[in-house]
């Protein structure tokens, strides 16, 4: 049987079933063979979770044979994309049509649907995640029904679906909103911590993009400021070979190096940061806006982010450090802190509130099972809600009392999947107080 296993190989799985399907046609008669044999199905993207969301024994659907643009409306910019596109492919296919995502994360291996399902996001006030972004969506339900939604047709289902957890149903079709063709003009400079943390609020508020990260144990974080540019704009570009060193021989082969090391010898790692950050330097470019927004990440890690008010920054950051301060530096891996603007979603993280994301990551082969646990009890301290793509122990009755909308989420559920085709063991546990 074919044995699935995600990104940083710490969720595996072997399904009994596992179609690739290219046509949502094909979906009904999947849905009714799996519901005859007493099976669940779950959909999986680029496996690009932390969490155990497609973990299943049962049917296990892939829509990367479904990829691609269905329709561009040339007035609104909203453009419907198959769900199994690639975030990757996404500036390719909007190349002729001289349009760009809104916002970007630094990783472009998910889905769209995969993307949107979880709430992932990129880093900008005046920008939501992508699940903000969505204007429509087409869901093949248990019942074989494929159902359009959108805010004006089936609102509650549409409402549900933006950040779903494929708990609902197959996302087979994706309509986001989208912008003219832009650059980025991209400044990336080492401060001091102390400094970034004190204006890191206002700063946000004052650039279209900034994020930041730290390595704890140090006194230096490097600070990202992306600038938006109109297509034409001409500025200095960054030459492959300057690229190359900055993305693959710094941010991975060195990363790769030293928490390699890290790993084996822990006691090495307070040294090992200060190393890292001693390595790093300002650099400035323009190109255009995917190539700035991401990047390639190809060591193997497992990560951990929430969500809190953009009011507790200052409080709940100050706590973070003094805790990781008091301790003798855990990992080689730094802290990331990004920002996004209020949605209207039902369980999008940033749902209602302007957010701060902080977000603290593992090299797969640490072992540091307190880092998670304490981190997240002081995040969670500051209102904070989990990324759903990413580790954290929350259950219903904790992530009820996160999200206003949460009962009204379950109705849905219960709804169109009253028999509970869509969810694993995993999703029982976040979605049904009884579980």
């Amino acid at each position: 049987m074919r044995r699935f296993a995600n990104f940083s190989r710490t969720v595996t799985a072997t399904p009994t079933q596992w179609h690739s399907i290219s046509d949502p046609g094909q979906l009904p008669q999947i849905f009714s063979a799996a519901a005859d044999q007493g099976l669940t199905v779950r959909t999986v993207g680029a496996g690009h979770s932390f969490t155990p969301l497609v973990q299943t024994n049962g049917v296990l659907v892939s829509l990367d044979g479904f990829q691609g643009i269905e329709e561009v409306d040339a007035f609104t910019h909203e453009v419907t994309f198959r769900a199994g596109t690639r975030l990757w492919q996404i500036p390719r296919l909007l190349e002729p049509f001289n349009l760009a995502l809104e916002n970007m994360g630094d990783i472009d291996r998910q889905s769209v649907a995969g993307a949107i399902s979880t709430s992932t996001h990129g880093t900008g006030l005046g920008f939501t995640g992508f699940s903000g972004a969505v204007t429509g969506i087409r869901i093949m339900l248990a019942d074989g029904t494929h159902q359009r939604a959108s805010a004006t047709e089936n609102p509650e289902l549409f409402h549900a679906t933006r950040v779903s957890l494929g708990a609902l149903g197959v996302i087979t079709h994706v309509r986001l909103r989208c912008v003219p063709h832009f650059l980025l003009h991209a400044v990336e400079r080492v401060e001091d911590i102390e400094q970034i943390a004190q204006n890191f609020i206002d700063r946000s508020k004052q650039n279209d993009h900034v994020e930041f990260f730290w390595f704890p144990g140090t006194k230096r974080a490097i600070v990202k400021t992306n600038t938006r540019l109109a297509a034409g704009s001409s500025l200095p570009r960054m030459n492959s070979f300057s690229r190359w060193v900055n993305d693959e021989l710094v941010s991975n082969g060195a990363l790769q190096g030293i928490s390699t090391l890290g790993a084996l010898r822990p006691q090495w790692i307070p040294k090992l940061n200060r190393l890292a950050t001693s390595v790093l330097s300002n650099r400035e470019y323009t190109d255009r806006w995917d190539k700035v927004f991401t990047s390639p990440r190809r060591v193997r890690f497992t990560e951990m982010e929430y969500a809190i008010p953009l009011e507790n920054f200052t409080s709940a950051f100050a706590q973070l450090r003094s805790y990781l301060d008091s301790v003798p530096a855990q990992v080689v891996f730094p802290v990331e802190v990004r920002t996004a603007a209020a949605d209207d979603t039902w369980l999008g993280t940033a749902s209602g509130r302007n957010s701060v994301y902080i977000a603290v990551h593992q090299y797969i082969h640490d072992d540091v099972p307190q880092y998670f646990p304490e981190v997240e009890k002081i995040l969670r301290e500051f209102d904070g809600r989990p990324h759903w793509g990413k580790e954290h122990s929350l259950g219903a009755a904790d992530l009820s009392a996160c999200y206003p909308r949460f009962g009204d989420f379950q109705t849905v559920r219960t709804a169109v999947d009253p028999r509970g085709l869509f969810l694993n063991k995993y999703l029982r546990r976040l979605l049904m107080r009884e579980a």
